[in-house]
Order: C-alpha cells, then structure tokens, then sequence
C-alpha cells in the first residue's frame, strides 16, 4: 500500500463565485451549481462550511475510472479534503492517494474470487468474513481505520464491507454508489451465477442498510435496489456523464464510421455489430477499448472469418480526457446489449453519454432504459434486438438528413445531462450530511 502526497489544497474560502456564505467564503460551485440553498443551510448551520474529509474507495485503476475521477473533482470543487483509495497510478487530480495491492496475475485473481465467493452458495452468512482474505480487500479496510475519514463514498459492492468496518471505528457516513445493477451484473455468464452471484448478493444485502446515501446511474437499478433490499428510500440518480465538452462533430461523408468503445467483453453486443458489418457495405466499425486477450482474439477471428479485416478497426483506449474528442471522428455509436438480464436492460452506460457528447447519433436494444432515453431525446433509433440484421436494419435506415437531425439531437441532449449538471445531486448530498467527529 503506497501513499502518494497531495499538491497544494485549495481552502474552503479560496474559491471564486457570485455567491458567498454567510461566513463570508466565495463559494464556486461545481459546473454553475446553484447555491442559494446551500447558502441557507449554512447560514441556519455554520459548522457545516467546514470541509469534509472524504475518502473515495474504488477496487479500480481510478485514474482511467471516469465516474470515480468526476466525483473526486465534485468534491474537491466544493473545498472537501479527498483521499482516493484504489488500484494503479495516482489520478490527475487534486487530491491525497493511497495505492491498493493489485489482485495479481489473472489465475491469482480467479482462484482469490472462488476461494472467498463460492462458500457462498453454501454459508453466505460467511460472506463478510471470507470478503477481507483478499489483500486488496483488507489493505483498504486498514487503510480507511487509520484515515478515519468523516465520509466514505464507497463505489460498487465490493466497497461496503471496508466503509462498515470504518463506520464502526467513528461512525463514518457512507454514500454507496452502485455503478451497476450488481446481482444481475454479469447474470449472462453461466460460471459467474454459480461462484458469484450469491456472494454479490449475500455481501450487498448485508451493507446496503449501513450506507447513509445510494445512488445509482439509471432508474431501472434505483428502482430494482429499492425493491430488492426493501430501502426506505429509494436510491438517488446520477447519471454516469461526461463533463460538458465542445466538439466539431465529424462531417458526414463516406463510409460511415460506427463506433464502440469501452472495455470490450461478451455480453455488450460486440460479435452481433461485427456481423452487421456483412449487411452494411459502406460502413466502417471501430472498436476502440481494452480486453481480455483471448477475447480479442476471437472478436479478430471472428471479423476475418466474414472477410471484414479492411472494414473494421480494432484501436487502443485512449485516455480518459480524450474520450469524446476520439470518439467525434466517428458518426454512430452502437450499445447494442443482448436483454438477457435485466442489468442490460437498465443500463445507461458512461459510453452512450460520451457518444452524445462527441454528436455521433446513438444504436441501442429496443425495450431498454437506453433506448427510451433516445427516443425522448431523438438522439438515436433502436434495433428491435442484439443480432446483426436487427443493428444493419437500424444503421441502414439512417439517410444523410435524419441522421444529421440525431446527431444535433445528441448535442442537445449531452448538454442538458452533462456531468456539470448531474453532479450538482451529489453536492446537495453531500451538503446535507451531518459532520460526524
């Protein structure tokens, strides 16, 4: 476990904004966050100017996490002090970093996951005592009793276990983030159901209760969650957005880029987009992202065994700062998930946002919460399912006029749910939790 020092910090009061508190610190807010209310707050509560100290726990590389960066940048917009607990390099960003071991090489990391997650089938009450065998696991429990931050913002399952473990040092408050709809994560893969699936559930069950705040990406999962674990209240929506950016959108001309990019794994529709690509003549598809090499191998075989190599490009992720500018050079982003499970069908992944945001017109499954959202937006049309004619029929029928409509759709739409407005939920969150000694 390494921990790395923070630059200089930027006080409460050193901020810049039209409003000021009744203490007298500008307050900038957060992408033009309003805070008259705030302001209120304070007034009727003055203790509560006083920065926080947040701890930010992800069992992820957080510096190519784009949710985990955004939220560290929220709080630090708002004068908290941050540390950031996870795994890799530092992030780029203004805040303290305590480095967690790695899981190590892939078979360490799969016999770690069935030592500690398939008793669970049998004993899940031993669930929370099998979690912290894991060194990555345990680190970051150790880590947050030693920091003893006031707050934890504890980011998917895997992190409620340590922020209880605080919590019962000093009585932290927890937000749980789940990024996913994690009992139905990966529901689709027949090996993780059976060593994973109860374990998930056993630890979620367990410390859902514990957390002060849930929040979720989408509608779907916050309403799942509320039903699930019989929440009082049902979990708050932030959306999983990119920060407002201005990009020239590609002119559209010949062939037709389509892209995908994200972690490429199964399950997200990848092998039914290659096939599309026999039906789409004067189109060309780029998968830009990371993945497993076995996969990836087979997502090239696959391509060459349709004679597609010269029309569909396989690229590097690129970082997250240059996300949208990548993804721009392109005309149609396609999120094309089979509905197997009810986690993809209430998916609104962070890459259907970045589309938007770079104006390429959005492909999603019909008869998800993505696709309800393009349609409210007229953003993007919907291929009727996850299956190569279904995405050729949905791509094909776009003309030159109507996919130029989509595309100013998508401008429109990115700027009304950028993350400089969905984080101002998170500020108000955090605003109103009470500051615990």
């Amino acid at each position: 476990m390494r921990t790395t020092s923070r630059g200089k910090r930027v006080g409460a009061c050193a901020r810049s904004n039209s409003t000021r508190s009744s203490r007298g610190c500008r307050r900038r807010g957060a992408g033009g966050v309003d805070h008259r209310e705030r302001d209120a707050l304070l007034a009727a509560d003055p203790d509560s100017a006083l920065p926080l100290k947040v701890a930010v726990l992800s069992f992820s590389p957080i510096a190519r996490d784009g949710r985990v960066l955004r939220t560290i940048g929220a709080l630090r917009s708002q004068g908290h002090d941050v540390t950031a607990l996870g795994f890799g390099s530092r992030p780029p960003l203004d805040c303290a970093f305590i480095e967690l071991p790695a899981p190590g090489g892939p078979m360490r990391h799969r016999a770690g996951i069935v030592a500690t997650q398939l008793p669970a089938n049998v004993a899940p009450d031993l669930s929370g005592r099998l979690h912290f065998m894991l060194h990555s696991h345990r680190a970051a429990r150790d880590a947050l009793v030693h920091l003893r931050p006031q707050v934890v913002h504890a980011n998917d399952w895997k992190a409620l276990p340590s922020a209880t473990a605080l919590q019962a040092v000093n009585g932290a408050a927890i937000i749980y983030d789940s990024h996913e709809f994690a009992v139905e994560e990966h529901a689709d893969n027949r090996a993780w159901r059976l060593v994973s699936q109860r374990h998930t559930k056993a630890i979620e069950a367990r410390f859902i209760g514990r957390a002060r705040i849930v929040t979720t990406v989408s509608d779907g999962i916050a309403d799942a969650l509320q039903a699930l674990y019989d929440l009082a209240e049902r979990p708050s929506v932030i959306r999983n957005t990119p920060s407002f950016e201005r990009v020239d959108p590609a002119p559209v001309d010949a062939p037709l880029r389509l892209l995908f990019h994200g972690v490429l794994k199964p399950g997200r529709g990848i092998e039914a987009s290659i096939g599309a690509m026999r039906l789409l003549p004067n189109h060309h598809l780029i998968l830009r992202g990371e993945g497993a090499p076995a996969y990836l191998r087979h997502l090239r075989a696959l391509a060459g065994s349709v004679g597609l190599e010269e029309r569909i490009s396989f690229e590097p992720a690129v970082e997250p700062a240059e996300v949208v500018r990548a993804a721009s050079r392109s005309h149609v982003g396609l999120f094309c998930a089979p509905l197997d499970t009810r986690h993809n069908r209430f998916a609104m992944p962070n890459k259907a946002f970045e589309y938007m945001m770079a104006g390429l017109a959005v492909v999603a499954t019909a008869n998800t919460e993505l696709a309800h959202f393009l349609d409210r937006h007229g953003c993007g049309v919907v291929a009727d399912a996850c299956a190569p004619e279904a995405i050729a029929n949905a791509v094909g029928d776009l003309d030159a006029v109507r996919l130029s409509r989509l595309r100013m759709g998508a401008l429109h739409a990115a700027a009304e749910n950028s993350w400089d407005r969905e984080q101002e939920k998170l500020v108000r969150i955090i605003d109103r939790l009470p500051h615990p000694s």
